[in-house]
């Protein structure tokens, strides 16, 4: 057994999967009896995406992305959105791949916002595409913004990123800051010997910005083995190598009800976040989301196999709205009450076919 594993790291490999010596999910399904808890859902508009993140995309796997024609429409989208919001869902989240990628988006969430209900639209992005999009996506009606960045490093940029230039990044921090959204998040995905000695420069960076930084740990989203001894590292020990030169005190700021936990550090003028869904056995007791795939899949979980196809029910012209709320009930339904990530998880999509 490897000594990082006193330090709060869940995993040994066992063949090609993950494994975890943390207490396991019980393997009997639980399932959610309230279905009010559902008010929110992300949409992925696309699975394609113009960076490879090792965690997402390794760099030896080869690229296959869905032909356009199993793509939904943005009309397609919408239908399933304006369903979603009868039955009580208030906050989307535009994902994808990259969404920033897919043509026409600001008019797609132009027509989003006009939904009645909605009352929320925030967008998950790397940023190398926003910079000539932000002030157009802020009137089109986002008001958050989560931004990939991993490393201040153009070069560890590069080599995370698969492709991506870290300047393309930061003027997509900038433009959005200058567009006013509401809420800016930065999300850093730690991967131990790659970015975890930036943690400092991460946190300085988003004080000088004064926007939300997010610890993320490394998940097993991906089709090839990304989450090992080697490069795991949990959100307990980042968070006390930050408390070596910060104290942390719970923030009481509200920044929505997802898995980050969140600290206010004396002396800056910002929250830091805590993602840990490996190591936070309470990581989904607050989750009231579901997932729409870029091509017409409802998950009610992102780490467990489950899906309901909407896609057949939507290109069929009989199809009434009615039909389409009973798979969103059975969804509902089945949603688990913990995720599956300890069990040995091993995805049968990559994240971009699911959802960032």
């Amino acid at each position: 057994m490897r000594a990082q594993r006193n330090r709060g790291t869940p995993p040994a490999s066992s063949g090609n999967r993950p494994t975890c010596a943390l207490p396991r999910t019980p393997r009997r399904r639980i399932l959610r009896p309230v279905m009010h808890r559902v008010t929110y859902m992300r949409i992925s508009v696309t699975d394609r995406c113009n960076e490879r993140c090792l965690y997402c995309m390794p760099h030896d796997v080869a690229i296959e992305w869905l032909p356009k024609g199993q793509i939904l429409t943005y009309e397609e989208i919408l239908r399933v959105a304006r369903v979603a919001t009868e039955l009580g869902v208030r906050k989307f989240r535009v994902t994808g791949g990259e969404p920033l990628v897919r043509r026409n988006l600001v008019e797609f969430i132009r027509e989003l916002n006009k939904l009645p209900g909605v009352t929320d639209i925030g967008l998950s992005t790397n940023a190398t595409l926003l910079a000539p999009l932000a002030e157009q996506l802020r009137a089109a009606g986002v008001s958050k913004v989560n931004i990939s960045l991993d490393t201040l490093n153009p070069d560890r940029y590069h080599e995370i990123s698969g492709q991506g230039r870290l300047a393309d990044c930061l003027a997509g921090i900038d433009a959005a800051r200058t567009a006013g959204f509401p809420q800016i998040k930065l999300n850093a995905v730690m991967i131990r010997g790659k970015n975890d000695d930036e943690v400092f420069d991460l946190i300085e960076f988003a004080a000088q910005k004064r926007v939300t930084l997010r610890f993320i740990e490394l998940m097993p989203v991906s089709t090839s083995e990304v989450l090992t001894d080697d490069n795991f590292i949990s959100i307990g020990h980042i968070r006390r190598i930050i408390e070596e030169r910060y104290e942390l005190v719970p923030s009481d700021a509200v920044h929505g009800n997802g898995p980050a936990i969140y600290y206010r550090a004396n002396g800056l003028p910002m929250d830091l976040g805590f993602i840990g869904a490996m190591t936070n056995l309470h990581f989904c007791e607050n989750c009231n989301k579901v997932r729409l795939t870029a091509d017409g899949k409802l998950r009610p979980c992102l780490g467990a196999h489950l899906e309901f196809d909407l896609k057949p029910a939507l290109r069929d012209p009989f199809t009434t709205d009615d039909m389409l709320r009973a798979v969103f009930d059975q969804t509902f339904r089945n949603k688990p009450e913990q995720h599956e990530f300890r069990n040995n998880y091993v995805p049968g999509r990559k994240m971009v076919a699911i959802g960032g």
